[in-house]
């Protein structure tokens, strides 16, 4: 049975093979949401993404930057709750 790839992998798996933009474009951007959301959510925002704009290019990377720092600025709302 194969191992399931860690969602940070996947996701520039994804991005790579989707976004048509050199690896340099966006891979520093994504390690650095990873710090800030469980890898888990930044897969689904690369899912988010593509689902959204499915072409792929400078607009979607833009669209899964945007989608992340929603989901960051809901984690500071929930927090602050507590």
């Amino acid at each position: 049975m194969a191992a399931t790839p860690h969602p940070i992998k996947l996701a520039l798996e994804i991005m790579d093979a989707w976004l048509g933009l050199p690896e340099y474009a966006y891979k520093a951007t994504v390690y650095r949401f990873s710090h800030k959301l469980p890898p888990e959510q930044v897969l689904e925002a690369v899912q988010i993404a593509q689902a959204k704009l499915p072409d792929g290019g400078e607009s979607a990377f833009k669209y899964f930057c945007g989608v992340c720092n929603c989901m960051i600025q809901e984690q500071r709302i929930r927090q602050s709750w507590n």
